[in-house]
């Protein structure tokens, strides 16, 4: 691994991304399968984590990390701008401590994309376990996620809220399903959810995180979505840290079981508009893939 790109993984990283168990595999994203259905199996061995880097205008796509071996994880850096993942499943139970699966900004103001992922197999149950996809400070541009399945970790489905103190970048997720994550399912600082789901059906804790959390300064737009909590937290919370933010919900069913299902801290606004409900299903995308195979169905 070269100078660079310790520099690159060290600036964007929430924590050491190479601090493994036991060993680091460090690779470049590669597209060697140019078909959906003609996909390449990575085999993660027992105690290491595959680190791969998606670089300014490059393509991930084709791919499953099997990651069934013991202490076996994955994780996917992607920085700059104009690049794309897609069609890539994480098949197994990712062993990686507090680490992210995927730490994605596009850093350069431009849009990259993500589409068609599997990380539905879930992590090791602790206090502190590892997050799906987070996005550094430094994003500035535009992120889209789509048919995204996040289930089964202990912490953030998906963690999009630090570029609100700092590059102002947005996130707009369509079409994804996030279950059974520790802390929130979808947590930005601003962008869209557009017909989406959250669910919490495990009555652990460190499963039970809230629907959506909105952080500083918003405005994080809800549509068209589903969010079946089961009373075990907030479907919506805005507001973190003592700073305000805003949330507007529209066509959305919601679930009040938990404290009414909502909450505005520090001088927080949920504007509720029209076509909303109490009676959410717990369902999952049409496109959305709902196993590893099924990415490449």
């Amino acid at each position: 691994m070269t100078n660079q790109t310790n520099q690159q993984l060290g600036a964007i990283t929430r924590r050491s991304c190479l601090g493994v168990i036991g060993g680091a595999v460090v690779g470049s994203a590669t597209a060697t399968a140019t078909a959906k259905s003609d996909f390449e199996t990575v085999t993660v061995a027992e105690d290491t984590r595959e680190v791969v880097f998606v670089d300014d205008g490059e393509t991930l796509e084709n791919v499953t990390y099997d990651v069934t071996a013991a202490g076996a994880g994955v994780s996917i850096v992607a920085v700059e701008t104009d690049w794309t993942i897609r069609n890539v499943a994480i098949h197994g139970t990712v062993e990686m401590g507090d680490n992210s699966v995927f730490s994605v900004g596009d850093t350069d103001g431009g849009t990259s994309r993500i589409e068609n992922v599997w990380l539905g197999d879930g992590d090791d149950y602790q206090q502190k376990g590892a997050t799906g996809f987070w996005t550094p400070p430094s994003h500035d541009g535009h992120l889209e996620i789509e048919r995204v399945n996040v289930q089964s970790l202990s912490d953030n489905a998906f963690y999009c809220s630090p570029p609100g103190r700092a590059g102002g970048g947005t996130v707009a997720f369509r079409d994804c399903y996030a279950a059974n994550c520790w802390v929130a399912q979808y947590r930005l600082a601003a962008g869209t959810i557009d017909n989406c789901v959250a669910s919490v059906t495990d009555s652990r804790p460190y499963r039970q995180g809230r629907g959506v959390w909105a952080w500083n300064p918003g405005t994080v737009e809800v549509v068209d979505s589903e969010f079946d909590m089961n009373g075990h937290h907030y479907s919506f919370r805005a507001g973190a840290n003592g700073e305000p933010s805003h949330m507007t919900i529209t066509d959305t069913e919601w679930d009040d079981g938990f404290n009414g299902g909502w909450t505005e801290q520090s001088g927080s606004t949920i504007a509720f508009e029209s076509g909303n409900g109490t009676n959410p299903q717990n369902q999952v995308p049409d496109g959305c893939p709902t196993s590893a195979g099924d990415v490449f169905a």
